[in-house]
């Protein structure tokens, strides 16, 4: 099975327009195995927004206040995943497919402390996983850390004693960056820009999955990271025209029965009917009922040409604009199918 890894630091998940932005990552892309990391909420509160946002299995590491959190979910159709161990930064599970040839792998999901002396605990306890580690091992989140001066743009001068930590724990456990396709930075701030979430694996790892990558998924809502996509395979668009479906959603709108009326009108029979109103329902879905979802695909485009074009202040300015206008069609685009 080709699985899909999501990782997204949201800085903050108690508000609508978190699970309006995750749930159009997920149409878009389908994730098996989700990864949130800086909820900001936990308890109650955070299982019930878990569970909106549409799986039937989680583990969680709660966040302390509102400083970090790790959320992973998935179906159990799809897999059987077990805690090994719980760091307040890190959360080191066993995956295992559902298939009879898949074979068991390790995953970790990473939340790295944004203060340096508390990040050598997760850098430490990366080392102590190694002991002894004899399977595939597969490391994604925001690791809160950069690798090299090309990964920063902006800000103070770089200081490479900041980053010798990080490097040092990647060559003693023996992990490979697993590179990206994309735009170049993860997290952004005012005049500020870095690679801070990544995906690493081991030998093993790369050895059973070598058709691995890493993509780079544009910003929807507030928060300063862009998520990841991690792919065993690349996407590809299956040949042929897809099957009709009738859209509960296109009732609401204001003219639908006269659209329905004349298509059924065209036909001789029930079956002829039939195909004469699939046949106009497309049309009409494509260029009356669907300017939403063009209007919300324009406005994903639009918004990676922007990060990738610079941080001046009219690019910003108009980064902040499309983003705003984007929450607002998903917010159309979710009252519609309600």
């Amino acid at each position: 099975m080709d699985y899909k890894f999501f990782s997204w630091n949201c800085r903050g998940a108690g508000g609508k327009g978190f699970l309006r932005a995750f749930r159009e990552y997920r149409r878009k892309f389908k994730p098996h195995i989700v990864i949130t990391l800086e909820p900001r909420i936990s308890g109650d509160r955070a299982l019930k927004v878990i569970r909106e946002m549409g799986f039937d299995n989680e583990l969680v590491v709660d966040a302390i206040g509102f400083l970090g959190g790790i959320w992973v979910s998935w179906n159990s159709n799809d897999l059987t995943i077990t805690r090994i161990h719980t760091h307040h930064q890190c959360l080191h599970m066993q995956v295992q497919g559902r298939m009879q040839q898949d074979v068991a792998w390790q995953l970790s999901a990473v939340y790295g402390c944004p203060a340096p002396v508390q990040r050598r605990e997760l850098w430490d306890f990366l080392r102590s996983i190694t002991e002894g580690m004899t399977q595939s091992w597969l490391l994604v989140g925001d690791f809160n850390s950069i690798i090299s001066p090309s990964e920063k743009l902006g800000g103070a001068p770089f200081d490479a004693s900041r980053i010798r930590d990080f490097q040092d724990v990647i060559q003693d456990t023996e992990l490979i960056d697993l590179g990206f396709v994309g735009p170049a930075y993860t997290w952004f701030r005012t005049g500020l820009r870095e690679r801070l979430d990544r995906g690493m694996a081991n030998n093993a790892w790369i050895s059973a999955f070598p058709e691995i990558v890493v993509r780079h998924l544009p910003r929807m809502n507030k928060s300063d990271h862009r998520p990841l996509l991690v792919s065993l395979r690349e996407p590809h668009t299956p040949a042929g025209p897809k099957p009709f479906r009738f859209l509960a959603a296109w009732l609401t709108h204001e003219n639908f029965w006269e659209m329905m009326d004349e298509a059924w009108a065209k036909g001789h029979s029930f079956t002829s009917s039939a195909e004469a109103f699939a046949q106009d329902a497309r049309g009409w879905n494509r260029n009356v009922f669907g300017h939403v979802t063009r209007r919300k695909d324009n406005l994903l485009r639009r918004i990676e040409e922007l990060e990738q074009n610079g941080s001046g202040t009219g690019n910003s300015a108009q980064l902040q604009q499309a983003q705003e206008e984007l929450e607002l069609v998903l917010f159309q685009e979710e009252l519609l199918w309600c």
